[in-house]
């Protein structure tokens, strides 16, 4: 890109507009709508929200807390997660609170501590919804609950309704096409680049 940046990336929504138009070699992961999951897909994920709060589970929105508290929650988790400190974790605090209006989705905990977190972004244009699903760290101790799955599930579903009801589409990115558990939630998009 001449700014200097990288590359620029486009969606097929601009196809034949662009000269220098070109596929790329990776497609975008972006969240199928409700009735593209099978009935048993569904009935799993919520059998799995229903056992975990059995268990003693709960889901809070991320609007309980402040940025410093699901900064830790998010380091904590991730580390749990990857077994490497998180990108920028000395920073995470003061980068939620500048995206603070933005973030949405929930937390959720076992037993009053946290096992699973994502971190969501929505913007909100004319004739759409644009949320990313940057990322997220879940306790793998906890992994009998499916604490990540029940989340996605939570975080979806919640979209798909709120989109639904101000009558704009919904595009909701798990980023690349690059995890088998992104094809159970997603579909293959493909990026083009200028």
């Amino acid at each position: 890109c001449r700014s200097g940046i990288g590359p620029a990336y486009v969606s097929a929504l601009n196809e034949g507009r662009i000269s220098t138009f070109k596929p790329q070699i990776e497609s975008l992961a972006m969240a199928r709508t409700p009735e593209e999951l099978s009935k048993k897909f569904r009935y799993n994920q919520r059998r799995e929200l229903r056992l975990l709060e059995e268990a003693g589970g709960t889901v809070r929105p991320v609007s309980e807390f402040s940025s410093a508290e699901l900064a830790s929650m998010y380091c904590d988790l991730f580390q749990r997660r990857w077994g490497f400190e998180a990108t920028g974790a000395r920073h995470k605090a003061e980068v939620i609170e500048l995206l603070r209006e933005l973030l949405i989705g929930s937390v959720v905990f076992l037993n009053d501590a946290p096992i699973a977190i994502q971190l969501v972004y929505r913007v909100e244009a004319p004739q759409w919804v644009s949320i990313e699903y940057v990322n997220g760290g879940v306790d793998p101790q906890t992994r009998d609950f499916s604490p990540g799955s029940v989340l996605s599930f939570v975080n979806t579903q919640s979209a798909w309704e709120n989109a639904r009801a101000l009558g704009k589409s919904l595009r909701f990115s798990f980023g690349r096409a690059d995890r088998e558990y992104k094809d159970r939630w997603c579909n293959p998009v493909p990026v083009f680049q200028i």
